[in-house]
C-alpha cells in the first residue's frame, strides 16, 4: 500500500525553479523519532474505519492525520488538497512512503503476478524497500527546500476496525512494515502556506494547502 497510488493508499510537493530535498544525515536519535511518527502515521491510516479514513470512503475531509504530540500529518491521495491545524502544530510530511502488510492484497499480494508475497516483517520489510521511490523525492515549503529522511518502520502489529479499508473482518489482525522518505516541521505561522512534493525527475506530484489558524 503506498502514497501517490491508485488503489487506495497515496500522497504529496516543488516549485517552478524546482529545488530537490536533500537525504539528512540525521542523528539516530532524530531519525528514530521521524521512524516513530511514520510508524504511528500507517497505524492511523491502517486501523481507521474508513469512513474517517482519507483513503477509504472518508476522502480528503480527513487528511489531516493526528498523530499525537500536537503534530498533525497532512497525507491523502490526489494532486492538491488542504489541511487545516491550529497553531502551535507541527507538520509530519511524507515526501513518499510505501506500507506492505499481510492483508487481503495489499502491496498487489492477490491480484499482481510480482505483487508482494511475504508474510514475515523482514519479507514485508523487503516488499516496501522495493516498491518505494529509491531516491529522496523533492520537499518544498513556501518555495524553500526543506531535508527529508530515509527512514523504515520494520514490525507493526494492526488490528483491523469494522468498516476498514481492505474490507476484512473487524477484529482481524496482521503485520505491516513501511518505508518512506519524511521530514517533521515546525509549527508554521499563521496563515496560508504551500506545500509541493516532486519526484526525483522534478515532476509536481502533489500541491498541499496548509491552512494555520489566527492564535488566540
Amino acid at each position: 500500500m503506498k502514497r501517490f497510488v491508485v488503489r487506495a493508499l497515496i500522497v504529496v510537493v516543488a516549485t517552478l525553479g524546482i529545488v530537490f530535498a536533500q537525504v539528512a544525515p540525521a542523528s539516530a536519535t532524530a531519525s528514530d523519532k521521524l521512524a516513530n511518527d511514520l510508524a504511528a502515521l500507517w497505524t492511523n491510516v491502517l486501523e481507521t474505519p474508513s469512513d474517517l479514513n482519507p483513503f477509504g470512503t472518508g476522502g480528503e475531509d480527513f487528511a489531516c492525520i493526528d498523530i499525537g504530540g500536537r503534530t498533525v500529518s497532512p497525507f491523502a491521495g490526489g494532486e492538491k488538497f488542504t489541511c487545516t491545524v491550529e497553531p502551535r502544530t507541527k507538520l509530519f510530511v511524507v515526501g513518499f512512503s510505501f506500507e506492505c502488510s499481510t492483508f487481503d492484497d495489499d502491496c498487489g499480494r492477490e491480484t499482481q503476478p510480482d505483487g508482494c508475497k511475504g508474510t514475515t516483517a523482514p519479507e514485508l520489510l523487503d516488499c516496501a524497500r522495493e516498491l518505494d521511490v529509491k531516491e529522496a523525492p523533492g520537499v518544498t515549503v513556501d518555495g524553500k527546500s526543506v531535508t527529508v529522511t530515509e527512514v523504515e518502520v520494520p514490525k507493526l502489529k494492526i488490528l483491523l476496525p469494522d468498516d476498514n479499508i481492505f474490507g476484512e473482518p473487524a477484529g482481524t489482525r496482521g503485520v505491516s512494515a513501511a518505508h518512506g522518505w519524511v521530514t517533521l516541521l515546525d509549527p508554521l505561522t499563521p496563515g496560508i502556506h504551500t506545500i509541493e512534493i516532486t519526484d526525483s525527475d522534478g515532476n509536481l506530484l502533489n500541491t498541499t494547502t496548509i491552512v494555520v489558524t489566527p492564535g488566540h
